[in-house]
């Protein structure tokens, strides 16, 4: 497998991790859940950075702008993200990683789904996969971009 085809599979298995439980808590759709509201998802995101049980960062500025870093530290992902009115959490990023003494790119574009249930609890799923409905976890998030000199030292050594 090349390092982009890898890379790609990391952001996937990444994105499944941003607010996971364990399985054991996956679940189908609530009962009664409604698409939740554009911008309480983004109310749940702007400005905050989820820390990604795998060691992986991703910082969702209040102005769109998406900064990501893989789980080992060594890519970063520069892009954009925004909520659509289908109750969509979505970036469009462009990844960067060290390959053969060059710096090598893809893009690449991942979404979550979410709903609220009718207790108010949020509920999501990765969309590329249609994973299994998890509860969201705003424990995995800190206000700022809390990774920003390690994405920075990484950004530098691409030459970015």
């Amino acid at each position: 497998m090349t390092f982009s085809k890898t890379l790609l599979c990391t952001v996937a298995v990444l994105g499944l991790l941003i607010s996971s439980t364990s399985s054991a808590l996956a679940d189908k759709k609530p009962k009664g859940a409604k698409k939740t509201d554009p911008q309480t998802i983004a109310q749940l995101y702007s400005g905050k950075t989820s820390n990604w049980n795998s060691g992986g960062h991703a910082y969702w500025g209040p102005g769109g702008e998406y900064k990501g870093i893989n789980k080992k530290g060594t890519a970063v992902g520069i892009g954009k993200w925004f909520v659509t009115t289908k109750g969509r959490l979505c970036n469009e990023t462009i990844w960067y990683w060290p390959e053969d003494r060059q710096t090598k790119s893809e893009p690449y574009e991942e979404c979550w789904e979410f709903v609220t249930a009718p207790d108010g609890t949020i509920w999501e799923r990765y969309m590329p996969d249609k994973t299994e409905w998890y509860r969201h976890k705003p424990e995995k998030q800190v206000k700022g971009d809390a990774a920003k000199s390690k994405f920075n030292k990484i950004a530098k050594s691409l030459g970015l």
